[in-house]
């Protein structure tokens, strides 16, 4: 997959991306509002690298003027719901980067995909209770409120969490693009 607009690429990681990946990765604030422990070294970083290529389901967020990957995407064919026709998606970004919709941005790009070049009927997405962040992101994107899946998971540091999830069908997309049509020629 590669999708580009002005400042965003998202594309294939590659083994490039292990430098960018740590110098983001490492931070206490990012890796735990997604569910993953910071990564301690600059090995440990090129082997998630390795497995994201290997994986075909993460791809790197560039942004373009500083030509250097600041965050992920992911792509799941798996998901809360049991249906082919769906897809959960994942994501995170450099700290460096918040608060510039970069990643609204970015998560709509892979939206238009996964509803136009794709079979995708229905969209997942989800983030931990206190990832306040994420919940915005999701909100501004579109996505409706499914609901809260109570001790969702134990993560790397033994806390048992709660998430929401969220969810967007290809008719809810296309209801969107109509009032976004509407609305700029009002």
């Amino acid at each position: 997959m590669r999708l580009k607009c002005d400042d965003i690429l998202i594309r294939d990681v590659t083994f490039n991306d292990a430098d960018d990946f740590y110098e983001y990765a490492k931070s206490e604030d990012v890796g735990p509002n997604a569910g993953w422990k910071p990564i301690p070294s600059l090995e440990i970083a090129r082997r998630i690298i390795s497995s994201y290529i290997l994986s075909k389901d993460v791809f790197a967020i560039e942004y373009i003027p500083d030509k250097k990957m600041i965050g992920t995407m992911s792509i799941y064919n798996y998901g809360v719901r049991k249906y082919n026709k769906m897809r959960q998606i994942g994501f995170s970004l450099s700290k460096d980067y918040w608060n510039r919709g970069i990643m609204t941005k970015a998560l709509k790009m892979v939206i238009d995909y996964l509803f136009l070049e794709t079979d995708c009927e229905i969209i997942e997405i989800g983030h931990h209770v206190d990832n306040f962040r994420s919940k915005r992101v999701i909100e501004k994107c579109g996505f409706l409120y499914d609901g809260r899946f109570s001790k969702y998971k134990v993560l790397y540091d033994g806390r048992l969490i709660d998430a929401d999830f969220y969810s967007m069908t290809k008719e809810d997309y296309e209801r969107i693009k109509r009032y976004e049509r509407i609305k700029s020629e009002i």
